[in-house]
């Protein structure tokens, strides 16, 4: 099967084909792929692809910019939530991260860098971070940055009414509880030792604390806590028009076709070359062209196959790829009747040939995982279930929790009910496709599959509102460096609150030593593994078309516009 299935997509053909070629195989385990985790298939190769090698060129008094306008294409639009704290999407992100500043970036070697912070220190016990802060830094409304504004950035995510829900990060606080509990007054845990000073301390060695602070860019205290916590989300006028101490500031915000930023003139670490930064909804299909055609500079690289990237390669534009930075999920909305059911879960995940996928979709520029964290994690556990590609094993569990097919038309049912399941998912070409490839996989373990297809904000916030019912949705991820980043996103599947989840991922963020983290993520790992609220299907490298003349653009890992401020074009 997978040979069958990595030839109907490599031919392009329809869905129809797709299905019967899949069907066609019986339902039988296919040995090739089973259990399989490292990359594989037929990748596009470095000789096809031209890699992309950063231009790195000093800037003095006298560089200027051939262009004064660089156009980024997205594969989809921002909502508008231009907040450091409340953002959801990629898409709000990008322009959050030019519109503010963080305290620490990294640089291309991995390191922590001060950014806001002039300098920091870790205690021995890694239970305090202390920030000494650069006193030349103003809001893009002239007032000046100060502690208060971190202490304020960072004590609101843990306020009882904080829209965002309470993360590990917040909870680990000193003193968090007893605010979040409404028993304080303030977080004992941030303290601001004088005006450009600020400490935190956690109750625990908190070992991705760094990760943290070089995620969450810093909001204007005089800006928002004049309106209550709660309310925040329909700060309309202020999500829109963000007030920060970014390189850029926000001009224009047309939903669904562009964010227009100019450059700050008074940005800390100098006026950016580049005048003008677009973010421009594109299509996928067409991006390659408007980027041979010079509309657009950068663009989202999410397809692999060699028909997704034969302009780039036909034009000279070479790809900058960052592996593993993207997880697609599946999510299982773990409160619906059926899929609450953890028997249910695991048999779709085992209906699924996940490394068949990366072949076929992302044509080996992917990986599989078996918990919601990169294999390549420190605190990767050995022993985890893989969910070996088998159509047997999920017949198996579905008859375990009562679906069986009593009356041989090809799908499970149980008390006269057909075990018919909804997939709605972001119209993509990445996206459709997998839902396709989905659709045939699962009706071969007999579940009817039925694809709702909706644009991506739409997606999200049926996942976002708990009153609003689905059975399994699909959503991207960014993952961070911090080592239980997937933790966070389990809002997804309303499984956040299950409380084994919360103890095991506290325990382990309250880890003393890498030693212990590897044990306590461990555990972690495999309850996740076994619930599979929101699995994983794959990794996928993150790429980037870059316009061959932007000079100091350098890929980075958790970074995507490294100092941008000295970007520019060349003749």
């Amino acid at each position: 099967m997978n040979k069958k299935l990595r030839k109907a997509l490599a031919l392009g053909l329809s869905c129809a084909m797709m299905a019967s070629l899949l069907a066609g195989c019986g339902g039988k385990d296919n040995p090739s792929t089973s259990g399989s985790t490292s990359n594989g298939g037929a990748a596009t190769t470095g000789s096809e692809i031209i890699p992309y090698t950063s231009k790195l060129v000093e800037v003095t008094a006298d560089t200027k910019s051939a262009k004064d306008t660089l156009v980024f294409g997205s594969n989809g639009a921002a909502s508008g939530c231009f907040h450091p704290t409340l953002q959801y999407s990629n898409y709000d992100r990008e322009v959050i991260f030019l519109a503010f500043d963080r305290l620490v970036t990294k640089d291309a070697e991995g390191n922590y860098v001060p950014s806001l912070a002039e300098s920091y220190t870790v205690s021995d016990d890694a239970t305090t971070y202390t920030f000494k802060l650069r006193q030349d830094v103003k809001w893009q409304d002239g007032e000046p940055f100060t502690a208060e504004d971190v202490a304020f950035t960072y004590e609101t995510t843990c306020h009882p009414d904080f829209g965002k829900g309470y993360d590990e990060f917040s909870a680990a606080l000193v003193g968090a509880d007893a605010y979040h509990e409404g028993k304080a007054d303030h977080v004992e845990g941030i303290k601001v030792l004088d005006t450009y000073t600020v400490e935190f301390t956690f109750a625990n060695p908190y070992l991705d604390a760094m990760v943290k602070f070089i995620d969450k860019p810093v909001f204007a205290k005089h800006v928002w806590d004049t309106i209550p916590v709660g309310q925040w989300g329909d700060a309309t006028e202020l999500l829109q028009n963000p007030v920060g101490t970014g390189p850029y500031k926000v001009v224009e915000y047309v939903p669904d076709q562009y964010v227009k930023m100019e450059a700050n003139p008074d940005y800390f670490k100098g006026e950016p070359l580049i005048k003008n930064f677009i973010f421009k909804v594109t299509n996928a299909e067409t991006r390659p062209n408007e980027m041979a055609a010079g509309d657009v500079d950068m663009g989202e690289v999410n397809a692999w196959r060699t028909e997704n990237v034969k302009t780039y390669i036909d034009n000279q534009i070479p790809i900058a790829e960052i592996p593993d930075v993207n997880a697609t999920y599946m999510v299982f909305d773990t409160t619906d009747p059926i899929l609450s059911d953890v028997s249910v879960r695991q048999a779709i995940l085992y209906a699924i040939d996940r490394q068949s996928i990366v072949d076929a979709l992302q044509n080996g520029h992917g990986s599989v995982t078996n918990a919601p964290m990169k294999p390549t994690s420190p605190v990767y556990p050995d022993g985890l279930n893989d969910y070996a590609y088998s159509v047997d094993k999920a017949k198996e569990l579905l008859a375990q929790a009562g679906w069986t097919d009593t009356d041989n038309d090809g799908f499970a049912d149980k008390d006269g009910q057909k075990l018919h399941l909804t997939y709605t998912y972001s119209t993509n070409t990445e996206n459709t496709q997998l839902a396709q490839v989905l659709q045939q996989y699962l009706k071969m373990a007999g579940i009817e599959l039925e694809l709702i297809a909706q644009d991506f904000n739409t997606v999200l916030a049926m996942q976002k509102d708990s009153t609003q019912k689905f059975n399994i949705s699909t959503m991207g991820a960014t993952y961070r460096a911090n080592m239980g980043y997937g933790g966070s996103n389990m809002w997804m599947s309303r499984f956040a609150k299950d409380a084994k989840e919360v103890e095991l991922l506290n325990a382990a963020a309250a880890s003393h030593n890498m030693d212990e983290a590897k044990v306590n993520y461990g555990a972690w790992c495999e309850y996740q593994n076994e619930m599979v609220p929101q699995p994983i299907l794959y990794f996928r490298s993150q790429g980037y078309a870059v316009n061959p003349k932007l000079v100091n653009y350098q890929p980075i890992q958790d970074e995507w516009f490294a100092n941008v401020e000295t970007w520019y074009f060349e003749q």
